[in-house]
């Protein structure tokens, strides 16, 4: 899957965001004890509380994920990898941007791409947002693991990198 990666052009603009992820942003971040959450996702979040998840990243990892828009893209081809890449470089990098400097740690972003549906032939994007925790492994410890979907981990320094092109760390 990791091919995906290497044929698309990487680069971030807010434009590719969709507007429900724009709100998202815009309603900032916040903190639960210390994890680093978009408060938007932490706000309507449901699940599982912080103290059920043995490390804080996880918990993070959890509300902040959701899946990138993509009913309006055609069911396959060249456009919908594309688009579906912007959208999530777009909105990864606009979190990122956002997140305030007085974080206790450092935001990682990173952007899943798969295929799934009931017939797994149908490539889906996921975004996430957690922190670098030194003394623990990064939530997603070794890329090169990842065979079944395209990996890519995006920093806050990234970012800038991404408004010019390629940088990131991918697998």
């Amino acid at each position: 899957m990791s091919e995906f990666l290497e044929t698309v052009e990487r680069i971030a603009q807010e434009e590719d965001v969709p507007d429900s992820f724009r709100a998202i942003v815009r309603a900032g971040w916040t903190t639960e004890g210390d994890a680093q959450l978009l408060m938007a996702l932490f706000s309507g979040f449901s699940g599982t509380p912080l103290t059920e998840f043995d490390e804080a990243i996880h918990y993070e990892a959890t509300v902040n994920g959701r899946g990138m828009m993509d009913y309006d893209l055609p069911e396959s081809g060249p456009e919908r990898l594309k688009t579906l890449l912007r959208r999530s470089l777009g909105y990864a990098c606009t979190a990122l941007l956002a997140a305030p400097e007085s974080h206790l740690r450092p935001v990682l972003g990173y952007i899943s791409l798969s295929e799934g549906g009931l017939e797994d032939n149908l490539l889906t994007a996921h975004v996430t947002f957690c922190s670098a925790r030194p003394g623990l492994p990064r939530y997603v410890d070794d890329m090169d693991s990842y065979k079944h979907e395209a990996l890519l981990e995006v920093s806050q320094d990234d970012t800038k990198a991404l408004s010019r092109g390629p940088g990131t760390r991918s697998r």
